[in-house]
């Protein structure tokens, strides 16, 4: 047994085996049916069916991490809008009902997009988004930031180390 899991070690299969058994056989077939049999926002990555994910060549896991493919797959009713491209760090992680939008639109005339509010999200490795967090166009987390639960995040933290909170989101520690 051992010289097979040695041989296997490595290959997808392996792969797939290890990240079924971390997030359970059921959520990952109801994802698999949602994506590749229902055709519902079919992506590289295995995401919760009851989220919704806009332009998935353009949502990018540094390293490939495994935690943040499991808080995707595990963490429903997510809205990301990657339109402009959406950075996600290595160990980082959010709770349910998360939202990251790249787009904004002309207050003039809805259906023009706002080239000079859109742009891409970034957030740094090792960071905790909270439940029904809101991440604005050209955001950037740095490392190690802690979104509280409902927050608004309308300006960026490069330094990161932070604890942020609030309606807009604001400093509340430093860590």
């Amino acid at each position: 047994m051992q010289k097979i899991k040695y041989m296997l070690k490595g290959t997808y299969i392996f792969k797939w085996y290890l990240f079924t058994r971390s997030i359970g056989f059921g959520v990952c077939l109801i994802n698999f049916l949602f994506q590749n049999v229902f055709r519902i926002d079919a992506c590289k990555y295995s995401k919760n069916y009851s989220s919704r994910l806009i332009a998935p060549s353009k949502f990018i896991i540094q390293d490939n991490c495994i935690e943040v493919k499991k808080s995707l797959a595990v963490s429903g009713g997510c809205y990301f809008q990657a339109t402009h491209g959406i950075s996600i760090g290595a160990k980082t992680i959010w709770s349910f009902n998360v939202i990251m939008v790249t787009s904004d639109h002309d207050l003039r005339d809805y259906r023009l997009e706002n080239s000079e509010r859109s742009g891409p999200i970034s957030i740094g490795e090792n960071c905790w988004l909270g439940a029904g967090v809101v991440v604005l166009p050209k955001v950037r987390l740095g490392p190690n930031t802690v979104v509280g639960a409902n927050s608004v995040v309308t300006k960026s933290f490069p330094a990161g180390n932070v604890v942020i909170a609030g309606t807009p989101a604001r400093i509340i520690r430093e860590l």
